[in-house]
């Protein structure tokens, strides 16, 4: 008898010792950074594409362009960067820093879509020079400067 009831107390007091690990164990710790529903990093990995080709583009001679590509090209960009718009604009949260993000994020690509549309005429004109990259490149840094502030976390 003495066995049985000196069995059960262990038992028990495993079991209550076992609970009581288990619920420490598992608190997650929580993210303090405000969430967007938008992958940003997908957004600027794109447009960090798009900088790269425009570049190569403006490199070039104006003798050496195959203008039908590099129109096409540059109208796909553009229809990647309308989609994203497209998303964003449907888009809203609740914290005031995430759709003041969205807002820069939108911003960049309606600059550079703007950029792209200067860089067709500039193409289809043949022209050396292309328009400035300064505002579209500032906003791209400042986008990407604070993507790691967020926490993405689709809808």
């Amino acid at each position: 008898m003495k066995r049985i009831l000196v069995t059960l107390l262990l038992m028990t007091a495993m079991m209550i010792s076992l609970i009581g690990c288990n619920a420490t164990s598992s608190t997650e710790e929580v993210d303090p950074r405000p969430v967007i529903s938008f992958d940003a990093g997908t957004i600027l990995g794109d447009a960090q594409n798009h900088q790269i080709k425009m570049l190569m583009l403006s490199s070039l001679p104006m003798d050496n362009i195959d203008i039908a590509g590099a129109v096409e090209e540059l109208e796909g960009f553009k229809a990647e960067n309308d989609v994203y718009l497209d998303k964003l604009n449907r888009l809203k949260h609740k914290d005031e820093t995430s759709e003041d993000y969205k807002i820069l994020l939108m911003e960049y690509l309606q600059e550079e879509n703007d950029y792209i549309d200067k860089t067709i005429e500039a193409v289809y004109a043949k022209e050396i020079s292309r328009p400035s990259r300064f505002s579209l490149e500032t906003l791209y840094a400042r986008a990407n400067e604070k993507v790691a502030r967020f926490r993405y976390e689709p809808k």
